[in-house]
Formats: C-alpha cells, structure tokens, sequence
C-alpha cells in the first residue's frame, strides 16, 4: 500500500470490482488478509503500556516510549563510525495544535514536528542511530520542575550543551567525532563532550550575537588581508580543557569552526577551488573543515531517502498525530535497513521505492513460524529395507493426532492444529509416511532413519 499514491479510500484495496488500470487499486489484498482483520489491527495499534501520568499533563506521552525504544535498540545493538554528524529533521505535521509544533523555515517542510538526529555515513549511506522529538514549550512540567529531567540536566548542565550529551550518550569514552552544524555552537557543549571522551566540532555563525567564547570581529579584521585558503586556529582554555576555534580565509567570508580537537594539516585529496578576480585559485581543507564538508550532509540525505519519491506521510494519510510519529520512526527504520544492506553488500543503495516493494513482498509472502525445509535437505521419499516409505507428510487442514481404532485423523475446531514432535518436543503438523501415529518435525525428519 505505501508503495502506490492516488489512492484515496484503503477500503479499494479489498474491493470486489475487477481491477481497472484507471480506477481504484492496481492489485487486491484479499488472498493475504481480509480488511476486517486489517482494520481491527489497526484499531487495536497501540503505542505504549505505561499508565497515563495522574499529577501532571504530557502531551508526549503516546509516542515517549516508541521513541525511547528506538534508541534503546541502536544504542545495543549498532554501532556507529568514527564520524557522525547531529542535526535537525523535520515531520510534516500541519496542524499548528499538535504537540510540539514547529515551524523551521530552512528545512524543504517546515512545518510539523522537529526532531534532533545523528547520522553516520559509512561510505556515503548513512544510517540514523538516535532520534529526540523538540518538545518546545510543550515540554511536561511537574510542579516547577522538568517532570522527565535528563541525568545531565540534573548535574546543572544547561539546555544545548545536555542536547549535545544526551544525542552522543551512546559513544561516550569511545573517542568519536560528531560534526554540527552552527544551531549547535555552544563552546560549552564542546568541552562537556570532550570530559566525556566525544569529540565535537560546531560551524560558527553569528545570530543576534556571537556565541559566547568567540571573538568574531577580531577574527574577521585579522583575516581581512590573508589569502585564500590561509588557515590559523585561535586558543583558548574553557573549563580546564583547550577551546580552539578553526578559521579559514574564504572568497567572500571567513569560515570558523569551534571544537575541542582537531590538527590544522591539509587534506591531501580534499581540494576545492573559487573564482578570484576572474581566475580560479585553489587550496585544501584543513582536516576539521574536511571533516565537516564531508558528514554535513548525511542526516539531510537520509531525509531525502524517506521523503522520496513515495513518502509513508503520503501514503499512511492519518488525522491521529501519535501515529504519525510511529510512521516517522517506520520511514526511519526503512532507509536505514536499505543503506545497511548496501553496506553489507558494498554496493550502491538501491532507489528506496524498489527496497520497499521487496521489503513488501516478503512480508507478505514471509513463512516465519511454519515447518519449513532446511537449507541443502531433500525432502524426496526414502524406502527401507522392508520396502517402507519415508517422506514427510503434512497434515490437511482440521486434522489432530492419528487415531488408531478407526485408522484415520482425528477431526479438529482448530484449522491448523498441531502436535508435539515425538522427539525434541516441538509444535508442528508433520509425521513420516512410515508411521502416521509419530509426529517428527522438519529438523527431526532429517535425522529420522529407515528400520529394517
């Protein structure tokens, strides 16, 4: 279904007029579910089991625990590249009344709900490993306090600085770098991640003031006459630990860069070149510039993969706004999985819509939980020495157990009943051709010898 726009009513996938190419759905989905049992799962989708909180109001609290397992997930089970980069995606969401909402005028949607991500790109396919919706002024409040106060908030660290922490919790002491960009240039932020061994860089930019820590007029009158390319870091010490902030003279500007870390070495095979009086000149980044030009963009790419060309937003169209963060985290999940496998298979991710109808196909068609034939056996008959059969049989739908006195399977209520394997104990419906009374499973058939 996400795989297809137009298609205004879901009920059209289950219709009983004859497919029509110019009218309602390309394919029916009768022969793998029926839309009552569709719509009853979906009535019955829930997001949480945590009990609603009596002594304040949170708005958040449907989609608090989706989130949070989501991270708790990455967090165990993946492990990111030296290189990260944390910044903003969006959630189209038009209804200024939801919780949350945000209006980023910078991002393709602007409208909907923020959410703070970090990326890694190995090799130019990132993947998304953790996520926090901005909450705003919407945030729960206990009395005159957070109700839900992370562990660095509570050490006094102040708000952009615990975001960086808590975005990067899960490589602390790991000697990473994370990239930012200059919503994140807070000098303080900086150090804390370097006292908890995460190295972070930040791409300066001045808003109504400079950030605090960075002489800006200073740096630009002392860079007023300097070449192209020409590269100098200015020292500080913050809170027992060396603040540097990074410059390079550009055609039109003096780029700067806050961090804790970082040589002023060029990169050898990162050139970039400007137009200079009408000639081109060129010069190689410094490594944190190269560094950063080389990760800004992977939380933007992994967007565009969940954005295009088919959106689940455009598809799963609901007016329950909890369920559009589910569908936010499932989009998530989904370029993940593609750019995984194009790891794994050190290939260039295929379109994200091609992904999703094979991600489709076998979940449709998927046979998890049946008595399947293990890799390599043949499951072809086998005669004994006294000229029995033995082949693997299933039994047919509303049989139970054999039942010696009247030689033939008990009649069952249940469709699909089963039995437990005489051997390991397993649930199943097969037995051998050679003794109907023995219910073997699959992997005990294989094992199961022909007796004389």
């Amino acid at each position: 279904m996400a795989c297809y726009e137009g298609i205004s009513d879901r009920t059209l996938w289950w219709s009983s007029k004859k497919v029509d190419m110019f009218d309602g759905a390309p394919f029916r989905l009768n022969e793998y579910m029926s839309s009552s049992r569709f719509e009853a799962i979906t009535a019955a989708l829930r997001l949480t089991d945590r009990p609603y909180p009596t002594d304040f109001q949170d708005r958040f609290h449907e989609v608090r625990q989706c989130i949070e397992a989501f991270n708790d997930h990455y967090s165990e089970k993946y492990d990111p590249s030296w290189l990260s980069c944390l910044d903003e995606s969006m959630n189209v969401w038009l209804d200024k009344y939801c919780p949350g909402f945000m209006v980023v005028p910078r991002k393709p949607h602007e409208k909907g709900n923020e959410y703070h991500t970090i990326c890694d790109g190995d090799e130019g396919r990132p993947i998304l490993w953790r996520m926090e919706l901005v909450e705003g002024k919407d945030r729960p409040k206990k009395g005159s306090a957070w109700a839900f106060p992370c562990e660095f908030e509570q050490e006094g660290i102040t708000k952009t600085p615990a975001l960086m922490l808590r975005m990067t919790k899960p490589i602390h002491g790991q000697g990473k770098v994370v990239s930012m960009d200059s919503g994140f240039c807070v000098s303080l932020g900086c150090t804390h991640m370097k006292k908890r061994g995460v190295y972070g860089q930040a791409l300066i930019k001045k808003r109504k003031y400079w950030p605090k820590y960075v002489p800006g007029p200073h740096i630009i009158d002392h860079f007023k006459d300097k070449e192209l390319g020409t590269t100098e870091t200015y020292k500080q010490t913050l809170d027992g630990e060396e603040f540097f902030v990074h410059c390079y003279r550009d055609d039109k500007y003096v780029c700067k860069m806050m961090s804790c870390h970082g040589l002023l070495d060029k990169v050898a095979d990162h050139k970039t070149a400007r137009r200079v009086n009408g000639a081109w000149k060129s010069f190689h980044y410094a490594e944190p510039f190269s560094r950063h030009n080389h990760s800004k963009h992977w939380v933007d790419d992994h967007n565009n993969r969940r954005h295009d060309p088919i959106s689940l937003d455009d598809t799963w169209k609901t007016k329950h706004w909890p369920m559009r963060q589910f569908t936010f985290t499932l989009a998530v999940a989904e370029v993940n999985a593609c750019n995984a496998r194009a790891r794994g298979r050190k290939r260039p991710a295929e379109p994200q819509l091609d992904f999703r109808k094979k991600l489709a196909k076998l979940m449709l068609q998927n046979t998890l939980g049946e008595d399947t034939e293990p890799a390599g056996m043949s499951l072809r008959g086998r005669a004994s020495l006294n000229g029995d059969i033995h082949q693997l049989v299933k039994r047919q739908k509303y049989e139970g157990a054999w039942d010696n006195t009247t030689q033939s399977f008990a009649k069952t209520k249940q469709k699909y009943q089963k039995s437990n394997c005489a051997k390991c104990g397993k649930r199943c419906r097969t037995y051998c051709a050679c003794n109907k009374s023995v219910c073997l499973c699959v992997e005990c058939f294989a094992n199961h010898k022909p007796t004389a």
